[in-house]
Parts: C-alpha cells; structure tokens; sequence
C-alpha cells in the first residue's frame, strides 16, 4: 500500500478540522444564534445545493485528472473557505459563506473514494475503505471535544482556523501519492463523459440497486441532521456540550465498527449486508430520538454509529466493484451528490415535521419507514446477479481493461 499510511494519518486530521467547523455550523451556531428548525433547514439546503446539482459532473474531472490532483484541488478550496468563514460575524453570514462547502466536500469525499482501487488490490478494498473510512471517523470521536475546547476559547473564528490549518495538512499528504490519470475520460468531451457515466449507473443492476438503497439512507441522515440539534437542545433540554460529547459517542461506534470492519475483509461487500444494515440503520435512529432519557440516547447513538459504519464501507464497496475503475470518479461523484441532493429534499420535511408533528415523532416515523424500505431491498438483493471478482492493482488505471464496462455488456 504505497502512500496509504500518510494518507490515512493526512485523512484523520483534516477530517478534525472538518468536524471542528461542522460542529461550529451545525451546533455552536445554532446555540449561539438560537436557530430554530427553518434555520436549521435553510443552511443543510445551501450547503447542498453545489453539491446537489454540480456533484455528479465532479466526477469527470476526477476521470480525467485523477483523483490525488482533484484531491489536493479540493483541500486547496476548503482552505480558502474556511479563512473566509473566519470574518463570520453572524447566523446569515455563516450561510452565505458555506455555500461552497458541500461542492468542496463533495470534490474531495468522491476523489478520496476513487484512491483505494488504484493503491490496493482488490481483495483488499474492504479493509482500505474501512482504514481510510476509520482515519477519519476518529475526527468524530476527536472533532466534537476538540471543537468545544476551541469555541469555548476562540469562539467560532478559532474553530474555522483550525479547520482551515487541517486542510493544508490533507493536502500535503496528497502531495507525494502518485496515482494516474485515466485515459478514456480525458479523451471524451465533458458532457460525453458525464452521460456515459449516468448511463452506467442505469445499465448496470448493481451500481443501480446500491445507489437506489444509499439514497435512502441519505435521507435519514439528512432528516435527522436538521432534528439532532433540535432533539438536544429541546426535548433533552441539554446544552451544545451534551450534543458534542453525543457526537463523540457516535464516533465511537463508528470507529469500533470500522475497526471490525478491516479485520473482517472482503467477506462484507455483499448486497445482502448492505441491506441489513439500512434496516438497523432506521431501527438505531428511531431508539436514540425515541427517547426523552440521556443514558438511553447515548446507546441509540452508540449503536447508530456502528450501523453507519457498517453501511457505509459495504456500499462503497459495492460501487467500486460494480464500477470499472475508469469510471469511479462519475460514479462515485454521483453517489456523493446523492447526500446533499438527499439533505435539500429532506430538510424542509424535516422543519415542517418538526413543527407538526415534533421532534421524537418526526425522528422515530422516518426511522420506522427506512428499516422497512431496508426490508424490501433486502429482496431485491437476491435479484442481483454475483459480484465481479477483484480487480489486480493497477494504480494508472489503465483505459483498455475498463472501456468495455462503459461501451459494451454491463455486470449483474
């Protein structure tokens, strides 16, 4: 693995500075600022809205450039942004200047997820995704505690300077890595590229079934997104302190599960475990905002970040063995753009539930409803035709083994 260690180690304190902002925006903000649920809604769809309508055209670039250089692109913005998000001096301006956030994350999430195929092989793409997906869920273990040291001592100003420190450490360790280009992008207009990729998406009953049920869990990710803090600061009646040491405790099932996750290898990349996992995902969720006890919200939000876990890694997975390596810069952008498109059509939902219906309820309704949507994609998994077998490394991504996924008979 020829880079993985430095990148891991460059992942895990970037993903600090990132958690350390996130928290500012999400949390501190809305405590500082007494936000309500709209407040809320309107920064997750700002936010999302590059990332929405823009992210699947990422993924061209990442084609065609590979991803180290769209990586470095990426942090390279983030630290421009976070600088800016500095001056932020109120609720509003926190919003205006966000808004390039979620096209950055989505630039530098979507080249991050095309690196493992071309430094490790491909049996050992489970652990990678799960090593790199553990460097940086430490930061949810680290960023929240990190970031109420920082707010409480620099305020709002200190977290966005640290974040924007981080990005330069994430793009330094991108830096060294050497990772090619891939030919067939770069050698097809940018629309030509786009469509092909979109296409490969329709064609192939894998890479359709995966993103199908990942959407799904992106709406309960946005859904509670915009009801955590609420569920915190009004049904908990708790402080910002709480809902950090919370997203601590998340973070701590997530790391733990990642954890397993490596050990247990190339066995989990199954449709079938992805599919259990959205079902335990909707019944996690709905036991940590079902409750009104904190010691109770802490196992639901402990047992909540190891379902993530165990989603998230399998499903990329997923995508990257259903997807020729030429292409995982457009399908891998798309499945990106699939949480902030997710987070723009839930975040109203959520406001407007929130205000109808409550917090709790609107929490323990959308879990209910995506463990059932899990159920039936848990059929339609036994449809799916075997998984393709592991591809050797080859970190150029040579153009003629992978074509044929793009222009000829698709997998599944």
């Amino acid at each position: 693995m020829p880079g993985f260690a430095a990148l891991l180690a460059g992942q895990a304190v970037n993903a600090i500075g990132n958690w350390v902002a996130l928290i500012a925006i999400w949390g501190f903000a809305a405590f500082r600022f007494d936000a309500g649920a709209g407040d809320l809604a309107l920064l997750f769809v700002v936010m999302s809205v590059p990332g929405a309508l823009l992210g699947p055209l990422l993924g061209v670039p990442i084609d065609r450039l590979g991803p180290r250089r769209t990586l470095i692109l990426a942090n390279a913005l983030g630290f421009l942004d976070a600088i800016a998000l500095t001056q932020a001096g109120s609720y509003e301006a926190i919003i205006v200047l966000a808004l390039p956030l979620g096209l950055i994350e989505a630039l530098a999430t979507a080249s991050l997820d095309a690196l493992p195929p071309r430094l490790v092989a491909g049996e050992d793409l489970v652990t990678a995704n799960a090593l790199l997906g553990g460097a940086q869920d430490v930061a949810i273990v680290v960023g929240p505690v990190v970031a109420a040291v920082v707010n409480a001592r620099w305020g709002l100003a200190g977290a966005f300077g640290a974040d924007a420190v981080t990005f330069l450490f994430g793009l330094a360790v991108a830096l060294p890595l050497t990772v090619g280009p891939v030919s067939d992008a770069a050698a097809q207009s940018t629309w030509r590229a786009l469509r092909e990729g979109l296409d490969l998406a329709r064609r192939v009953d894998g890479v359709r079934w995966t993103l199908g049920v990942a959407l799904v869990t992106y709406l309960l990710w946005a859904l509670f997104g915009v009801l955590e803090p609420l569920y915190v600061r009004d049904v908990l009646g708790e402080s910002d302190t709480v809902f950090a040491l919370l997203q601590t405790v998340f973070g701590i099932g997530l790391v733990g599960a990642g954890l397993a996750l490596a050990a247990l290898g190339e066995r989990m990349a199954r449709p079938r475990y992805v599919a259990v996992a959205t079902v335990v995902s909707g019944a996690t969720a709905a036991l940590y905002l079902g409750t009104k006890w904190l010691p109770v919200a802490f196992v639901g939000v402990f047992l909540w970040g190891i379902d993530v876990a165990f989603f998230y890694v399998p499903a990329k997975t997923l995508l990257q063995r259903y997807t020729p390596t030429a292409a995982h810069g457009r399908i891998l952008s798309l499945n990106q753009s699939l949480e902030p498109l997710a987070a723009m059509a839930m975040a109203p939902v959520a406001a407007a539930g929130a205000a109808l219906v409550g917090v709790q309820v609107a929490g323990v309704a959308g879990g209910a409803m995506v463990a059932v949507v899990g159920v039936i994609a848990l059929r339609l998994a036994r449809r799916l035709g075997p998984l393709p077998p592991p591809r050797p490394l080859d970190p150029t991504s040579g153009s003629s083994r992978d074509a044929i996924a793009l222009g000829g008979s698709a997998p599944g």
